[in-house]
C-alpha cells in the first residue's frame, strides 16, 4: 500500500489509463445487475429505497474505488472562476494563534479561499454566519457551488443561516501533500477572517461540516478548548456535525453492519486517512485526527447527524455517548433513518434530497435554540 511519501503505482501513466479502462469494463459488466436490484424492490439493500437510490449508490461504489486506487488529489485554485467575487481569499493570521499541534515545523499556515452563499454579506449586524467545512475525505472537494451549492441552500432556507462561508481548505495527498495540521490551520485562519476582517461577533458564528469537515470541526472545537484562551479565540454560537468522520482509521468494513447499504468502498477512507495523517506517529489515536475515544469538554452546543444506513453510524453514536459523558457538554443527536453517508452533501446525487431537507429543518431548530 502507498505511504505518505509515494503515490500508488497505478497513478503513473501509462498504467493509470490501462487500469482505468480495465476497471471501467468490469463496471459496465455489473450495470445489468445493479439495474435488476434497483428495479426489484425485494432485492434492494434497503427495502425503503427507490430505484434511483439503489442504482446510484451501487454504481458509485466502484466509481469511487477507481478514483481511490489511483489516488490523485484534486488540484485547488485561488481564482474566483464561476463563483466570481463570492470567492474570497483568506490570508493566514499574523498573530500567534497557531499553537500546540498547529505549530508544525514542516506544515505552515497558507493563503486559502472560500465561497460565500448567497454572497458576501454587506451587513452582518444580527446575522447568523455559518463557517462551513466540506466533506471529501480530506482529499476531495473545494466548497464551491458545484458541490456545496445545494447544502448551502439548505442551510440558508431551513438551517437558520443568513450567510454561509464554505472554506476551501488545503487537501492532503500522497507524496506528503499538505497533511495534518494544514486543514486545521486553515480552519483557524477562516475563523479569524470572520472575527477580525469582517468583525462578525463569535456569538453569531456557527461552525460545522460534513464527513471529513465534521472531523475538522471537532478538531477545531478541541483546539478552542485547549488553546483558545491563550490564542485569544472566543467560542462560536454552536456547531454542526453531519455524518462526522470520527474514526478515520476504522476503514475496513468486513464487520460493519452498514457496509451493504453505504456507497463508500474501504479504499476511499483508507486513502484519505493515510494522506491526511501524512505518516504522523500515533495518528489512529491522536485526538486531533481521531475524535472517537477522545472526548473533551466544550461550552459549544453540538448538533450531530447520523444516518442509519451509513458505515459511520455506530462510530458516531458511540462518539456522541462519549461526549455526553463529559460534564457540561450539550450534544444533540439526530438519527436520519434509512439514509446513506453524508446526504447533506450528496443528497441530490443519490436521490436523498428530501431526507437532507428534513435534516436542514432540524438544524434550523437547533441553531435558533442557541
Amino acid at each position: 500500500m502507498a505511504n505518505s511519501m509515494s503515490h500508488p503505482l497505478v497513478s503513473y501513466q501509462p498504467l493509470r489509463t490501462l487500469f482505468k479502462l480495465a476497471y471501467i469494463a468490469t463496471i459496465i459488466a455489473r450495470v445489468p445487475y445493479y439495474a435488476v436490484i434497483a428495479i426489484v424492490p425485494s432485492l434492494r439493500p434497503n427495502k425503503t429505497w427507490n430505484a434511483k437510490q439503489t442504482f446510484t449508490t451501487r454504481l458509485f461504489i466502484p466509481v469511487l474505488d477507481i478514483m481511490s486506487r489511483v489516488g490523485i488529489t484534486e488540484t485547488l485554485s485561488l481564482e474566483g472562476d464561476k463563483e466570481g467575487d463570492r470567492f474570497q481569499t483568506v490570508a493566514p493570521s499574523n498573530s500567534d494563534v497557531y499553537k500546540g499541534p498547529l505549530a508544525s515545523e514542516t506544515v505552515k499556515p497558507a493563503t486559502i479561499g472560500g465561497t460565500w452563499y448567497p454572497g458576501v454579506p454587506a451587513d452582518i449586524a444580527g446575522k447568523t454566519i455559518v463557517l462551513y467545512f466540506h466533506g471529501g475525505g480530506f482529499i476531495e472537494g473545494n466548497g464551491r457551488s458545484a458541490s456545496c451549492g445545494p447544502l448551502a441552500k439548505r442551510l440558508l432556507k431551513k438551517g437558520g443561516a443568513d450567510a454561509v462561508f464554505s472554506v476551501q481548505y488545503r487537501l492532503s495527498g500522497w507524496g506528503g501533500r499538505d497533511p495534518f495540521p494544514a486543514a486545521l490551520q486553515d480552519a483557524v485562519s477562516s475563523y479569524l477572517y470572520l472575527l477580525n476582517d469582517l468583525h462578525v461577533p463569535a456569538s453569531q458564528i456557527v461552525v460545522g461540516g460534513d464527513s471529513a469537515g465534521g472531523n475538522l470541526t471537532t478538531a477545531f472545537l478541541r483546539y478552542l478548548h485547549e488553546f483558545g484562551a491563550a490564542a485569544g479565540l472566543p467560542t462560536p454560537k454552536c456547531a454542526l456535525l453531519l455524518s462526522p468522520w470520527v474514526a478515520p482509521f476504522r476503514y475496513e468494513m468486513d464487520d460493519n453492519p452498514q457496509r451493504k447499504t453505504d456507497f463508500l468502498p474501504s479504499s476511499f477512507p483508507r486513502w484519505g486517512a493515510h494522506a491526511y495523517a501524512g505518516g504522523r506517529a500515533g495518528a489512529a489515536s491522536d485526538p486531533y485526527i481521531t475524535p472517537l475515544d477522545n472526548p473533551f469538554p466544550t461550552p459549544v452546543p453540538i448538533f450531530t447527524n447520523a444516518a442509519s444506513a451509513e458505515f459511520l453510524y455506530l462510530d458516531i453514536n458511540r462518539w456522541v455517548d462519549e461526549m455526553r459523558g463529559v460534564s457540561g457538554n450539550v450534544v444533540e443527536l439526530n438519527h436520519e433513518l434509512d439514509a446513506v453517508h453524508d446526504t447533506f452533501l450528496v443528497g441530490e446525487l443519490f436521490g436523498f434530497e428530501q431526507s437532507a431537507w428534513e435534516v436542514a429543518a432540524k438544524i434550523g431548530e437547533f441553531v435558533r435554540k442557541y
